[in-house]
């Protein structure tokens, strides 16, 4: 889905904003995340660049850097577009697991293959979550209430990771912490 939504960008641009975009690629543009090699883009059509993208990062880490390059050439309407876009399908995929749909394979694959080791964190989280503790006014309460929907996290590839966290409520923050 990322490399559909990444082609997508791709395609509006013109011809010198494509060899723009691909030299930006080449620069560091986050930081953590290796620049991709000049030789591995000099000829790359877009297919093949998006295709360069997501086996050099993750795929979250290729719409981050194409947002960055997006921004630093001065196309912050494509920049929003593609966040936007990539926030709606995380939004849709999230939306299917929690509903086990079986629409999307990797979806419900990766939901499946979460389950087991998500059950012993919400299970230690569970007590100090129970609804009376919850609904006193203590503000100690407040953390315990969060720690329900902590996200499920499983390996993809390439050093990929797939977060499905659990939301209920009207109301939510969510905190995540990647570190490589």
């Amino acid at each position: 889905m990322v490399d559909k939504l990444l082609l997508g960008i791709l395609d509006n641009l013109g011809k010198d904003d494509f060899q723009d975009f691909k030299w930006y690629l080449n620069q560091k543009n986050l930081d953590g995340v290796k620049p991709i090699a000049v030789s591995k883009l000099e000829d790359a059509s877009r297919t093949q660049t998006v295709t360069q993208m997501t086996r050099s990062y993750s795929e979250n880490t290729a719409v981050e850097v194409a947002v960055e390059v997006l921004k630093k050439m001065k196309n912050r309407k494509a920049a929003a577009e593609l966040t936007k876009k990539y926030a709606e399908m995380i939004r849709a995929a999230l939306s299917s697991s929690s509903s086990s749909s079986s629409s999307s394979s990797s979806a419900a694959a990766a939901a499946a293959a979460a389950a087991p080791p998500a059950a012993s964190p919400p299970a230690a989280s569970s007590p100090p979550a129970a609804s009376p503790p919850a609904a006193s006014p203590p503000a100690a309460s407040s953390p315990p209430a969060a720690s329900p929907p902590a996200a499920n996290t499983m390996s993809a590839q390439d050093g990929s990771v797939i977060v499905a966290p659990t939301v209920t409520g009207s109301s939510h923050t969510l905190n995540l912490t990647i570190n490589k």
